[in-house]
């Protein structure tokens, strides 16, 4: 039962979703000014949801699995975030829109390595006992 006390599962799994979801609905607005081909979003997006579906609190893979992806999000959305605030002009309010949805993302994924990081210290240390 101690190893579930750490375990993050549910709100990683509701973050992962709110984020795809988020991202599908707003994929179509900002497709033209994202640096992927779309296809590549989509799968990064459908990825989220096989994911957060997977985990669970008995299979170690999953968890560092379910982290990689919250730590590459983070890192690519708060960079998209800066670059859309240092290099695209305000104008059109499309490139602000941008700006804040990708900063929104950053944060959600933000979150979620810090969900992540605690689940994987609670399987790390109820493996240890």
């Amino acid at each position: 039962m101690e190893e579930r006390y750490h375990y993050y599962g549910d709100r990683i799994r509701g973050l992962f979703m709110i984020t795809g979801i988020l991202m599908v609905v707003t994929l179509p607005f900002f497709s033209s000014i994202i640096h992927v081909p779309t296809m590549v979003s989509i799968v990064g997006i459908l990825a989220l949801a096989i994911l957060g579906g997977f985990l669970n609190p008995v299979q170690r893979w999953i968890i560092v699995a379910d982290t990689f992806v919250a730590v590459f999000g983070f890192i690519a959305f708060e960079y998209y975030a800066v670059q859309a605030y240092l290099a695209v002009p305000p104008v059109p309010p499309l490139n602000t829109y941008f700006y804040w949805l990708n900063q929104i993302f950053a944060l959600l994924f933000f979150l979620t390595v810090y969900l992540c990081i605690k689940t994987l210290r609670g399987k790390i240390l109820a493996s240890k006992s």
